[in-house]
């Protein structure tokens, strides 16, 4: 599975268009009467106010405070909270951002300005070299590989490492999700990679991740240097570089490391996620680009090498139509799973610039439209997995044996 490693700048951002609620006065008798017709007539009427709201028309009602774009009052804390579903009820929609490598620092300003105008959070899966500077690379070793040997092509300066630390502590206080993108990102083409390696291969990347996350300053010789209050407990979601490793190496790895969240194995279509051996399986999905059945990873650089072959010499208005249409791919998805299954969107991007930034400004413009809809929660793997957990098995069963949403029918 092709999957980028190179860090970008940001895009454009569109206001949100707003809609209209309609409100209708009811007598207290007609309540009393009426209470459940009420009821199903009012989530009828959120689907279609997220339809028209998401399709450009309407006024924006601004989310609860609950549910708001302000920093929570504690550091790493949900900004939502999750509630046990109702005999009859339906789950919340779900929209999952996450972004592999997270280490650019002008993508983590142009990211938090988007969650300061909508309800947002999301999960930064961290590759463990952005806290290493070039001087003392050769605290890493791969499986298999040279000492301070990596696929990332350059390692950060002092400075860029002491900026990428502020960048976690201001991201995890107000609420976003820090995971492990593992470290020197080994794939198939520099092999041995993630396809290749053992149970021990995969147990040796996640040790030396957690030591940099412990020790960077001491590595680093930093001793003034703030520190990364980011707990290593609190990492429990992964993804691979590449998308790449075998299940039966990987999982033991770690759940033996206290991870409960992996996304790396793709599904096709929408669907929501189950356990495998301990671990819940939240990978992205294939899902038909808008206006074709060709199904694709859902993914920025799975989109650009299906549009444009990875192309770095894209005009700017063919990007400006490649990433419409990832933008249209968004909302099908969107209303494919909210008046379907419900299963949650998760959503893989990087901090990229790829395409004149088109695959940025796409999934920007969708958040912008879409967090804060009707029973609509843009929030990072840990808290659906909270959501989840909190439901009874026998709900949760029910939502994984509904089929797979697989898009629009074609023509």
């Amino acid at each position: 599975m092709l999957i980028a490693r190179r860090r970008g700048i940001g895009g454009v951002l569109h206001m949100r268009k707003t809609y209209l609620m309609v409100v209708a006065l009811v007598t207290v008798l007609i309540v009393a009467l009426f209470t459940r017709t009420s009821a199903e007539r009012a989530r009828g009427s959120a689907i279609e106010a997220a339809r028209s709201a998401v399709s450009g028309s309407g006024t924006h009602t601004p989310p609860s405070s609950q549910h708001s774009g302000g920093s929570p009052t504690q550091t790493g804390a949900s900004f939502y909270t999750p509630t046990k579903l109702k005999p009859g009820e339906k789950p919340p929609q779900f929209i999952v951002l996450s972004f592999d490598g997270s280490g650019w620092h002008e993508k983590w300003q142009y990211w938090n300005g988007i969650a300061s105008k909508v309800p947002l959070r999301w999960t930064a899966f961290l590759t463990g070299l952005y806290l290493l500077d070039a001087q003392h690379r050769d605290a890493y070793q791969g499986p298999g590989h040279a000492v301070g040997a990596s696929s990332l092509g350059s390692f950060n300066t002092a400075g860029e490492v002491v900026t990428e630390v502020k960048d976690l502590n201001a991201a995890y206080k107000r609420g976003v999700e820090i995971g492990t993108h593992f470290n020197g990102h080994f794939c198939s083409d520099n092999r041995p990679g993630g396809n290749d390696w053992s149970t021990a291969d995969w147990d040796s990347e996640l040790r030396q991740f957690f030591h940099f996350v412990r020790s960077w300053k001491t590595i680093d010789r930093l001793p003034t240097a703030p520190s990364l209050d980011v707990p290593a407990s609190s990492i429990t979601a992964e993804r691979t570089p590449c998308l790449e490793g075998q299940p039966g190496q990987l999982f033991p790895a770690l759940r033996s490391n206290g991870f409960t969240v992996d996304s790396t194995v793709v599904r096709r279509g929408l669907s929501w996620p189950v356990r495998q051996d301990g671990i819940w399986q939240m990978g992205m999905t294939t899902f038909p680009l808008a206006g074709t059945q060709h199904f694709v990873t859902t993914m920025d650089y799975n989109f650009w090498y299906t549009q444009e072959g990875a192309s770095s010499h894209v005009p700017a208005a063919a990007s400006a139509k490649d990433g419409a249409q990832i933008e249209r791919t968004y909302l099908n998805m969107y209303h494919a799973a909210y008046d379907g299954n419900r299963a949650p969107l998760i959503l893989g991007n990087h901090f990229e610039s790829w395409s004149n930034n088109a695959y940025t400004t796409a999934l920007a413009n969708f958040a912008l439209r879409a967090c804060g809809q009707p029973n609509t929660y843009c929030v990072p793997f840990r808290d659906v997995v909270r959501w989840m957990n909190l439901q009874d098995p026998s709900t949760l069963a029910r939502l994984q044996a509904l089929p797979a949403e697989l898009g629009p029918p074609a023509g």
